[in-house]
């Protein structure tokens, strides 16, 4: 993993920790980690032009979305890397629909942007190529 001088080591800190939170489903301590106007993309927002920004919105998300649309969501991260000022997470994310039954396992990669020491910016992508050409500008 190279570090450039714009990512330092405490952002790789604040995203594990906030990745570890949301994976554990521990919801009020990933929101503690994200900067108050914190703006998240999900793959099915961006999909439709649409963003969730601040707490409430992310709430919302949660229960509208995941609540409501799966048994079961998970994500897994398998890598964490700068590119430039931005830090970019590889991985996947695995669901089970809540009434179609439908196990997903699909890859992501997730481009996150850390300001004043906390998330503001978490967007999901399914082509990593296409995340990296997000994350350098």
């Amino acid at each position: 993993m190279g570090h450039t001088d714009r990512v330092s080591q405490e952002d790789f800190d604040v995203l594990r920790t906030a990745w570890e939170a949301f994976s554990a489903h521990r919801r009020e301590d990933f929101l503690n980690l994200t900067h108050p106007d914190v703006e998240m993309v999900p793959f099915g927002a961006a999909m439709e032009g649409k963003a969730y920004r601040g707490h409430a919105d992310l709430r919302e998300w949660w229960e509208r979305e995941i609540d409501a649309n799966w048994e079961h969501f998970e994500t897994h991260a398998e890598g964490f890397e700068d590119v430039g000022d931005r830090l970019v997470v590889f991985g996947h994310w695995v669901a089970r629909g809540r009434t179609s039954g439908v196990d997903l396992h699909m890859p992501a990669t997730w481009v996150v942007d850390i300001r004043d020491g906390k998330i503001a910016r978490w967007q999901t992508f399914t082509d990593r190529d296409e995340a990296l050409a997000a994350a350098r500008g």
